[in-house]
């Protein structure tokens, strides 16, 4: 078997996938990625396949018509999954101004155990309900090896 070397993309649900696409870019940061199907337009509330990123990650956003979790559910929980994104500790209270100044509600700064990775997270919720979480990290200062998005 071969070794995963990194984590490529999640594929997340939301009942307006052009509604999530501007929050992606708008508060977090991230680019419109084109698609083969950017010119699709179905009946499930927007594009069929959204794809964007934030740094070098890979998101795709699919139609959904249902909310998964109460609205003032922030952190998600056992049976929804949880995307968390890493900023430089120097960044962190920008990403909370820029959470306020979009209206999003957060919990948090939750502050983690010492001995851990993660210094402090906040947890939210796109406008598809999917759960975020914004973090600074402990390591910050250890080299990974860089994932390349696309090669020629």
């Amino acid at each position: 078997m071969s070794e995963v070397e990194s984590i490529s993309h999640s594929g997340m649900t939301a009942p307006d996938t052009w509604e999530a696409q501007r929050f992606y870019e708008d508060v977090l940061g991230g680019a419109a990625m084109e698609t083969v199907t950017r010119s699709y337009r179905g009946d499930r509330g927007g594009e069929a396949h959204v794809c964007s990123t934030i740094g070098d990650y890979l998101f795709v956003s699919f139609p959904r018509l249902r909310d998964l979790a109460p609205p003032e559910e922030l952190r998600g929980g056992y049976e929804n999954c949880r995307h968390g994104f890493a900023v430089a500790r120097e960044r962190f209270d920008a990403a909370l101004r820029a959470l306020e100044a979009h209206g999003v509600p957060y919990e948090g700064p939750v502050t983690h155990p010492e001995a851990g990775p993660i210094g402090q997270s906040v947890f939210f919720r796109d406008p598809g309900g999917n759960f975020f979480e914004l973090c600074w990290r402990r390591d910050e200062d250890v080299e990974y090896t860089p994932v390349l998005m696309g090669t020629d």
